[in-house]
């Protein structure tokens, strides 16, 4: 009981967030609602989509380089669901890494594949967000001409990810490294499926699981000119995700600046990377509205566009992706009903 409500801890302190950022202004909420553009909230949920669609493709094409093939449809669930868990459980990245490894596996993928696969992508993910990050925080410093703490906490948050593809980097270049680590990421990647699925490799596999690692490395290495489409699709995933955003203030007749929004994309997505709350929920909104409040915006407005975000972004997927999960069984009967066990890597 005491371990569910640690557990759960999280996602009641992002709640109680919203309550008091959402309570106080809902009336006025509800107004912005009313007068609001629907022809841009349309295309802030699309850019929603195309987003995702992103997503989806630059893991499609990363388990193409290794030579598996699973269609789209099924990618583009895989990548909804392992989203979605990422987003409930604070785990910073982790339960959304294990859950895509088994889903994976359930398709036939070998764990290797898919811990490989999804190296690759974080470190894609978190290097592009860094670059976001950096670069309007630079911008930022420019407009202002001052150093400030939003300054501080913004090139700290860009440090904090770029350290990330940096890690990722180490593991898939550097052998000793690598090597080191193995068994590290062994345990680390089964008591992380543990908890999320179930399952685990079994101990005696371990040589075969740093073996097939090492292989799976090689034909990344071979095969590093095909990344470059990859790294493409994982781009136009941040450019359609900070869409969302500029369309939510465009449906409430404000037009920022691309640097605007990206400014206040940026100090969002810092507050995501915080393994304390789920996707730095209600944080994040509060840290955006806070910010186009201080340049002239209202705050209201900014908390609509905000939620709006958060709303086409995170939750209707999340919806969607449970629905598919338990709706239409796309994923195997077995991960639903078994208690676990082992498989091979």
């Amino acid at each position: 009981m005491k371990r569910n409500f640690f557990k759960y801890l999280p996602l009641i302190l992002a709640l109680i967030i919203l309550y008091f950022l959402i309570s106080p202004n809902y009336e006025k909420l509800i107004e912005i609602y009313q007068n609001s553009s629907k022809k841009y909230l349309f295309f802030s949920f699309v850019s929603s989509i195309i987003s995702y669609l992103f997503m989806s493709l630059s893991l499609y094409e990363m388990l193409k380089i290794f030579g598996y093939r699973i269609d789209f449809l099924r990618t583009f669930y895989i990548t909804l669901i392992s989203t979605t868990v990422n987003y409930f459980f604070s785990s910073g990245g982790a339960s959304g890494f294990a859950i895509r490894m088994h889903l994976l596996h359930r398709r036939k993928i070998p764990i290797t594949v898919s811990l490989t696969t999804s190296i690759v992508l974080t470190a894609f993910i978190y290097l592009i967000l860094g670059f976001i990050v950096f670069q309007s925080f630079v911008i930022y410093l420019i407009e202002i001409k001052k150093i400030n703490i939003d300054i501080l906490e913004g090139f700290l948050g860009a440090i904090l990810i770029f350290l990330i593809p940096f890690l990722m980097s180490m593991i898939v270049f550097n052998n000793r490294f690598r090597n080191r680590w193995a068994i590290r990421i062994f345990y680390f990647i089964n008591n992380t499926l543990y908890q999320i699925t179930k399952y685990y490799i079994p101990k005696k596999d371990f040589r075969e699981f740093k073996d097939k690692l090492n292989f799976g490395i090689f034909v990344l290495h071979k095969k590093k000119y095909e990344l470059q489409k990859v790294l493409l699709y994982v781009l136009f995933d941040w450019v359609f995700n900070i869409l969302v955003l500029y369309f939510a203030f465009l449906s409430v007749g404000v037009k920022l600046s691309l640097v605007k929004t990206v400014i206040g994309f940026s100090f969002g997505m810092v507050t995501t990377i915080l393994p304390i709350l789920p996707s730095g929920l209600g944080l994040m909104e509060v840290v955006i509205s806070n910010f186009y409040s201080n340049i002239g915006i209202s705050f209201e407005t900014s908390v609509f566009a905000s939620l709006v975000m958060r709303f086409f972004y995170y939750i209707l997927p999340s919806i969607f992706s449970i629905i598919v999960f338990y709706g239409f069984k796309i994923i195997d009967e077995d991960i639903q009903k078994d208690k676990g066990g082992e498989y091979a890597n």
